[in-house]
């Protein structure tokens, strides 16, 4: 049986096997989930419902404003970063 601590923990021994020197956990694709959707042009309410936050949620609307910051980078183009 999988629960959602069981995953936590598979996420954070994959940061640690590859060397990654922040700790990721169960939450890190929970807001990647969000963060790449808003990319995708998806709005809050839509986003809510897919990664399980209440549909006006202040939490979620802060990593959202992270991805606006993002969106006004001159180094950003909708492929991701020019590298």
């Amino acid at each position: 049986m999988v629960f959602p601590e069981s995953i936590g923990d598979v996420v954070t021994r994959a940061g640690e096997r590859a060397g990654i020197e922040i700790r990721f956990t169960g939450h890190s694709p929970r807001r990647g989930l969000a963060m790449s959707s808003r990319l995708k042009g998806h709005d809050q309410i839509v986003i809510a419902k897919q990664g399980g936050w209440a549909p006006h949620s202040k939490v979620l609307a802060g990593y959202l404003e992270v991805v606006g910051q993002w969106e006004d980078n001159g180094l950003f183009t909708k492929r991701g970063v020019v590298g």
